[in-house]
């Protein structure tokens, strides 16, 4: 019985941490960023229609939670996934994450086994430390990102798994937790890792731990980023920043055009925050205003990918096969090249 009430106490914190991330300013789906979203939303509909005189609250809900997309069947199975992912990831993932506190906490007794804590602070808290604190800690865990979003892509193995959620035909805020929980592990832990060395060799610098600035516990640069329309990285609506501030922020629009299975969208604009990341690695790309966006996978695959079930367990299958595939590649190359030996060796003695 006892263990039983552990399960159920894991799977109501599970849900109801999920449920209740409208109330947490740490969520893309904090209420008052869902509110931003729809505000702007409203204000690009206006732009775009009020030269047609179409600006009926009634026409803006069928624009802004369009029925082609909320009742497609693919932001079905977004929900019915989501549901079942809050349940699994609290119960069973969650509690085996590693988190920024446990790697900055490591970072910290690394430094002082190797030096010893220093007798004063070498660094001094004030405000222009304060702020570059809060500064660094977003860089660097949006370059964490960037690295596994690259790595997502370009590593056979991870982008089975990060296909779940490039198999969404339409966009919607929940879109985001369409995720395969082998990819969340490696967003996670390379951001938990990027992070955490950053807070590790800050709380030894200053003596003990600074996070920053912060806004209800979150910082502040991520909770300002957030309102300027977060929750339409995954919509149907196109906000973009404009072209000088694309080139240095990732906007709804670029991140859209990176769900793209267009040949010339393909492996584009991999950052969360920052566009300089990709602009270093050559995968930004700045679309044109009516450019089409094409959501799926190429080829069709996203029909392999149409239930729960298929999410889960899809990406293992072609892993699976790809793991035999190569394994009968290598057996073929080994029979061969015994073959050319023993003929080299038999020739010898010919």
């Amino acid at each position: 019985m006892g263990g039983w009430h552990l399960d159920l106490n894991s799977l109501v914190k599970g849900v109801w941490s999920t449920f209740a991330e409208v109330a947490a300013p740490q969520s893309q789906f904090y209420w008052p960023y869902l509110l931003s979203a729809t505000g702007l939303a409203f204000i690009l509909y206006c732009v775009r229609h009020g030269s047609d005189g179409n600006l009926r609250l009634t026409a803006f809900a069928e624009f802004c939670f369009s029925k082609q997309v909320y009742a497609h069947p693919s932001a079905q199975l977004d929900f019915r996934f989501f549901l079942v992912n809050a349940v699994l990831y609290g119960m069973f993932i969650a509690p085996m994450m590693l988190t920024s506190a446990e790697v900055g906490n490591g970072i910290v007794d690394g430094l002082v086994t190797l030096y010893g804590w220093p007798a004063e602070p070498l660094l001094s808290r004030g405000l222009a430390a304060n702020l570059a604190v809060t500064a660094a800690v977003v860089i660097v865990a949006d370059l964490g990102f960037f690295v596994a979003h690259y790595l997502q892509h370009r590593v056979a193995f991870l982008w089975e798994f990060h296909k779940v959620h490039h198999a969404a035909e339409v966009l919607h805020p929940v879109t985001l937790n369409r995720r395969h929980p082998v990819d969340m592990a490696v967003d996670v832990t390379l951001m938990a890792v990027a992070a955490g060395t950053v807070l590790g060799i800050i709380a030894y610098l200053f003596g003990g731990p600074l996070e920053g600035v912060t806004i209800l516990g979150t910082n502040s640069v991520l909770f300002v980023f957030r309102f300027a329309g977060a929750p339409l990285r995954h919509s149907h609506i196109r906000l973009s920043y404009g072209p000088f501030l694309d080139c240095i922020l990732i906007s709804p629009t670029l991140h859209q055009v990176h769900h793209s299975c267009s040949p010339q969208h393909m492996d584009k604009n991999f950052g969360g925050i920052l566009a300089i990341w990709d602009r270093l690695a050559g995968t930004l790309y700045l679309p044109r205003n009516d450019e089409e966006v094409v959501l799926g996978l190429a080829s069709g695959e996203h029909e392999d990918y149409t239930s729960v079930t298929r999410l889960y367990v899809v990406p293992f299958v072609k892993n699976a096969r790809r793991l035999r595939h190569h394994f009968a590649g290598f057996l073929i190359y080994a029979a061969g090249w015994r073959r050319l030996h023993i003929h080299r060796n038999a020739s010898r003695f010919n």
